[in-house]
């Protein structure tokens, strides 16, 4: 585990010298970012002013649920933004150098392709908005919650990852699932709002297959409205190691597929 942290840690330096030397365009793709998830929280900003409540939930209650899964994705994004590329070691025959390497070729990945800096700035974003809804409903969260956001967080971050990594596994059985993937990553926005806006079957798929309601929605549902959501909020710390736990087994199965271009 020392060995494969310090390596990352110095993935994560070369990373940061090489945008060092090209700072005028780390700047204007931080200040994109930025831009990118601003105009939404601006949005949902503007449509509050006219509606005071969407199916029961506050405007800083809608906030903190945004907040929490713009920040999980992000942060996923920034330090994990390795499955979508998974499709294109393969397509060029990458993947043939990082299988002679004692390291495992996804940490690998990682440390080459994945560490995306500047998305930290959706993870800013992300971050003033829950700052902003806390604000607004300092007088309704538990104590505990200062504990509870950030394993909501990291859990949030490990399920965008975990699911993004099932279904970039199936490259090793298909021939081009860049599509499919651009969907589930879309799909990620049901997310961003309360689960009950929606039919019961895409409640199912948001909570159980795609759990991107365990991002932002019930963690913020079960700081606010308790034992309603218990269940669904002590299994939200758990949701991303179990996914996690699916997707590497899954890429253990997948690896051992991989046939070399031969280029």
């Amino acid at each position: 585990m020392t060995y494969y942290l310090d390596l990352y840690f110095t993935y994560a330096r070369l990373v940061l010298k090489a945008w060092s030397q090209y700072r005028a365009d780390f700047a204007i793709t931080f200040v994109s970012s930025i831009l990118h998830d601003g105009a939404t929280f601006i949005f949902l900003t503007v449509i509050f002013t006219n509606i005071r409540e969407l199916e029961g939930w506050s405007f800083h209650e809608m906030l903190l649920i945004w907040g929490l899964a713009v920040t999980s994705r992000n942060l996923a994004n920034s330090l994990l933004d390795v499955p979508h590329r998974i499709y294109w070691y393969i397509l060029e025959g990458d993947m043939d150098r990082l299988m002679v390497r004692p390291p495992d070729p996804l940490f690998q990945m990682t440390g080459e392709s994945g560490i995306t800096l500047p998305a930290l700035g959706r993870v800013l974003i992300g971050a003033t908005a829950i700052v902003t809804a806390l604000t607004g409903l300092a007088d309704k969260l538990p104590w505990w919650g200062a504990f509870y956001l950030p394993l909501a967080i990291i859990s949030g971050a490990l399920i965008h990852f975990s699911v993004q990594l099932l279904m970039a596994c199936l490259s090793f059985w298909f021939i081009n699932t860049i599509s499919l993937m651009q969907t589930m990553s879309w799909m990620y926005q049901f997310g961003q709002y309360p689960i009950s806006i929606f039919a019961l079957p895409l409640q199912f798929l948001f909570t159980w297959v795609l759990p991107y309601a365990m991002m932002g929605f019930y963690p913020t549902a079960f700081l606010l409205r308790g034992d309603a959501y218990l269940h669904y909020g002590l299994l939200v710390p758990l949701m991303g190691p179990i996914f996690l736990g699916l997707s590497l087994s899954l890429w253990r199965v997948a690896i051992q597929r991989y046939q070399s271009t031969g280029s």
